[in-house]
């Protein structure tokens, strides 16, 4: 019973230890490479599953940080779904932040207009 546990417990930790030096080597890589060099992106590995996270610039510099990860050996696959651009969330489109401020201001500058 003891061995059995020992060898569950040894490949938990073998495991650990796979995910840990995959995400050193992905860091690594989006550290040293020139397109993702000096950008704030956070990795997080589980079972050979690379996990993107932060805030860029734009949408390119999100394709570049997944195809410089694509190229680390030991990454299965690779989850960019939190790796998001300062514009908007993928998937929603960008609003104004005082939408409706911005919609009286426009009214008031078009009669403005009107009355000149």
């Amino acid at each position: 019973m003891k061995f059995r546990s020992f060898q569950h417990y040894s490949h938990g930790l073998e495991m650990a230890m796979h995910d840990a030096w995959i995400t050193t080597k992905v860091k690594s890589a989006l550290a040293f490479a020139e397109p993702t060099r000096g950008l704030n992106i956070g990795v997080k590995t589980h079972a050979g599953r690379v996990a993107l996270s932060g805030r860029l610039n734009t949408h390119k510099q999100c394709e570049e940080a997944v195809h410089v990860t694509r190229g680390v050996q030991g990454v299965v696959d690779i989850d960019a779904s939190d790796l998001l651009t300062h514009m908007f969330t993928p998937g929603s489109l960008p609003e104004a932040p005082n939408a409706e401020e911005d919609r009286d201001y426009g009214a008031q500058s078009s009669t403005k207009k009107d009355d000149k």
